[in-house]
């Protein structure tokens, strides 16, 4: 292999405390791969790889060859990673490139998935679920036929996520039965993404629903996302009840988790959001934020006072 890319893969291995403008040379190194862009690099690294017997230095250079895959467009780099899935005994080196086919390009539909499938029933947990995470950039539709297999067959509630996460992604009409029972699953994560992914599939056909979960407190966060998305003016007086609930008591930002902030928005700011599209043709929304302006200001979280002075103030 050539002397830079031997040292780069050095400098990603290594482990001491010597900072350079602040920075460890590990750190560096790894910025420095995610820029890398030059083809030629790429089959000097499979050879490298397929000698070299420290799995350490192994993983750095499949990180190298991700960046390049990503920054040179070639998708044969993932036909590659997954090959060596098969050859590659160490959990953590296979969930290693599980990770980087997590971060690369978009797996083309040709490439046999066959590795990834095996290791979601691994009996090694990170395996399974870094595997789930990479069938994510699959597109072939066989990855939601094996996601809903697996969801029949499994009782784990932590591969139950990675699984909805899986149909998040690659999810369509044929997974909704499956995503309507996930809705009464002890778990919130689970509940959460199994409603924003009938959301996503259903789009503006299931407003109706989603305002009936904000209006009986069922995933409030969710049905108000929903709604900002795929909802029309029939969902205003659902949104205005649901922001009058929200600025009733005072809240604390101390309080908010991240069930109630996502992406930076609040549920109040989500609802905001949807009456400011009808606040010249409707009445109720333009009294809505009036109340909020002159009776409830003191009320708002301090990035939804800021909102209010960007749109209304």
């Amino acid at each position: 292999m050539s002397d830079y890319l031997t040292n780069l893969v050095n400098r990603i291995c290594d482990r001491s405390d010597q900072l350079h403008n602040g920075q460890t040379i590990s750190w560096q190194a790894l910025r420095e791969a995610e820029q890398l862009a030059n083809h030629a690099y790429i089959p000097l690294l499979y050879q490298y790889i397929e000698q070299e017997p420290d799995k350490d230095k192994r993983r750095a250079a499949g990180f190298i060859i991700t960046q390049l895959s990503r920054n040179t467009n070639e998708p044969e780099v993932i036909r590659f990673l997954l090959d060596r899935l098969r050859t590659e005994q160490d959990a953590d080196m296979i969930t290693a490139i599980q990770q980087d086919l997590e971060s690369g390009l978009e797996i083309p539909g040709y490439i046999n998935l066959e590795p990834l499938y095996n290791n979601t029933l691994s009996l090694n947990s990170n395996v399974r679920r870094s595997a789930l995470l990479a069938l994510r950039m699959a597109g072939s539709p066989a990855v939601e036929d094996w996601a809903l297999s697996l969801l029949k067959r499994t009782a784990n509630e932590y591969d139950i996520y990675y699984i909805t996460l899986l149909l998040h992604k690659t999810g369509t009409r044929k997974s909704l039965p499956a995503l309507r029972r996930l809705l009464e699953y002890h778990r919130q994560d689970v509940k959460s993404l199994a409603f924003a992914t009938i959301a996503d599939i259903e789009k503006e056909k299931e407003a109706m629903f989603y305002m009936r979960c904000l209006q009986r407190g069922q995933l409030k966060f969710e049905a108000m996302e929903a709604i900002y998305k795929y909802a029309d003016e029939n969902a205003i007086h659902a949104v205005i009840s649901r922001i009058t609930e929200l600025l009733s008591k005072r809240r604390s930002s101390a309080r908010m988790t991240i069930e109630t902030v996502k992406n930076g928005f609040t549920d109040l700011m989500l609802g905001m959001e949807f009456i400011f599209r009808f606040r010249t043709a409707k009445s109720d929304v333009k009294k809505t934020f009036s109340w909020i302006t002159e009776k409830r200001a003191d009320y708002l979280l301090p990035e939804e006072r800021e909102w209010v002075r960007r749109h209304v103030v």
